[in-house]
């Protein structure tokens, strides 16, 4: 299949899962009313645990058996145009920025929002009863404020506990996009079907889950439909975005153009770095439930995107 078709399909599938991913849970939990914080999160946290560590390990072979390798492929090329001969690991380098500028983008999001950090975290899932400035509210990541649904018209105020739920929440979806733009940009600089499959496989993976937690927040937010569709689009589309600028760049045949896609890529791969060692994996492993199993879909995940990786597309 040529590679600009297969990106035009999987970012449209990424782009529907993702939007489907914010606004079911917010259909299904607001429907729900009282028994959003209770039923429904447990009902489903088991599933989601697997789900998620699958998704670690599909991140864990992205990042190791798809993307290093294009970036060292890349700087290779890079170093090759400056007549530059060099035994020093460029591409790990450009990597391990990625990672830490994607620590950074964290640690500016929780100055702000004073929370556990956790992008799809199953603390998400499962809501708990916890009052107003306990700890346990800020162990809850990604949960705005709760109220309930208004019945009809009513007029009031914002109060201080719905400004901070906003904030909450506005600071999930600035750091949901950072993360896709970088995962869209690592999709568009792909030029060989074989890893480009694989990698929409992690990306679909990941931010539908990523989204879905999104989801829940928003329905905790008791926004209505209306209001959740103006945060689903914009995070939604920011991994066709980013894949966009990677598309550009990578269609730009110059020596800038091949320096911008080897830290861009290398940046992507730091970032899918990140999202499995920092956030998905610790938070799934720690608990003593299901540890074992979780472990097998861990490989599960790593085993499908590895051998994906030696599919001729």
């Amino acid at each position: 299949m040529n590679v600009l078709a297969l990106k035009i399909l999987g970012l449209v599938g990424v782009f529907a899962l993702m939007l489907a991913g914010v606004l079911v849970p917010v259909r299904l939990l607001q429907v729900t009313g009282d028994q959003v914080n209770r039923d429904p999160a447990r009902r489903y946290r088991r599933p989601l645990g697997l789900c998620s560590c699958f998704g670690g390990g599909v991140f864990l072979a992205t990042c190791f058996n798809a993307l290093l390798p294009a970036v060292r492929q890349k700087a290779a090329e890079v170093l090759g145009s400056l007549k530059v001969v060099s035994d020093y690991p460029v591409a790990e380098t450009v990597m391990v920025l990625g990672f830490i500028l994607s620590v950074l983008v964290e640690q500016l999001v929780l100055t702000f929002r004073k929370e556990q950090p956790s992008f799809i975290a199953l603390d998400t899932f499962s809501g708990g009863d916890s009052e107003a400035g306990s700890d346990s509210e800020y162990d809850t990541p990604f949960i705005a404020t709760s109220r309930p649904p208004s019945r009809g018209h009513a007029h009031s105020h914002l109060s201080p506990s719905d400004m901070a739920g906003g904030l909450r929440l506005l600071g999930l979806v600035l750091a949901l996009s950072a993360h896709s733009v970088l995962e869209g940009v690592a999709l568009g600089l792909q030029e060989d079907a074989a890893r480009l499959g694989s990698m929409l496989l992690g990306v679909a993976v990941h931010e539908t889950l990523a989204a879905a937690a999104l989801g829940v927040s928003v329905a905790r937010a008791a926004l209505p439909m209306k209001e959740a569709l103006k945060v689903a689009l914009p995070v939604s589309l920011m991994i066709p975005l980013g894949a966009g600028v990677g598309v550009a760049v990578q269609n730009t045949h110059s020596l800038a153009g091949g320096v911008a896609s080897l830290l861009l890529q290398g940046l992507a791969a730091g970032t899918f770095l990140f999202v499995t060692f920092l956030e998905i994996l610790p938070g799934e492993l720690q608990e003593r439930r299901d540890g074992l199993l979780k472990v097998l879909f861990l490989l599960l995940g790593y085993g499908l995107l590895a051998g994906l990786v030696l599919i001729r597309w």
